[in-house]
């Protein structure tokens, strides 16, 4: 009987002794998860996704306005006579036409359903990152980052674009109508508050990614 209590004791000690393991993996994975899921949060919360958007707005809009031929000009004006019965009109570049600008703007936000979450391997920053360029090639950026997984993220992406374009609409469509320089920091830090307040240097040069 004795020997019987004993053999039943440990296998109750044992089944035990199981659960707990169980539990203590279970728990140690939970708290691994939870970790990884709040870092990402800290990595891409809306102050940081509304920079990082914008940001990309410009080079989506840059990138639209270089796909167009240099060539290709439109007539512009106003079809009001003069005193000496002519008009006051010009052909520009269509690429930096308002009827161009306006299109661009109002499909900008279509391009951020090819865009990624990525932490740069060397510095571990967070990034928005173009999969594959305009022309269709992967973007070579693609191996200085790691890709931080978000089953939300085209939807989340589009609605701070949607949000930048409602907002800022006719400063794009002011500042793109002529080519200039440092246009992310014109944008993002000095007409709007989506980044911090930046100081160029002399030697600054925007970085665009190939798209």
């Amino acid at each position: 009987i004795h020997f019987y209590k004993r053999n039943t004791d440990m296998k109750i000690y044992l089944v035990l002794v199981s659960v707990l393991l169980v539990l203590s993996v279970t728990e140690g994975k939970k708290k691994k998860k939870s970790k990884a899921s709040a870092e990402k949060v800290n990595l891409f919360d809306t102050k940081n996704l509304n920079c990082l958007v914008c940001k990309a707005v410009v080079e989506e809009l840059e990138a639209a306005i270089n796909k167009v031929d240099p060539a290709k000009k439109v007539e512009v004006g106003t079809f009001r006579l003069n005193g000496d019965g002519t008009q006051t009109r010009k052909l520009i570049p269509y690429a930096r036409s308002q009827e161009h600008l306006t299109e661009a703007v109002d499909n900008v936000c279509k391009g951020f359903e090819d865009y990624a979450q990525a932490k740069y391997k060397s510095s571990g920053e967070p990034t928005i990152i173009r999969l594959m360029t305009h022309q269709g090639n992967m973007n070579p950026l693609m191996s200085q980052v790691d890709i931080v997984p978000d089953e939300d993220l085209n939807t989340r992406l589009k609605f701070y674009c949607e949000n930048i374009v409602e907002d800022k609409e006719d400063t794009l469509l002011e500042m793109f109508a002529t080519e200039g320089e440092n246009m992310d920091i014109e944008l993002c830090s000095k007409r709007s508050k989506y980044c911090e307040p930046v100081v160029i240097p002399d030697d600054y040069e925007f970085e665009k990614e190939e798209l």
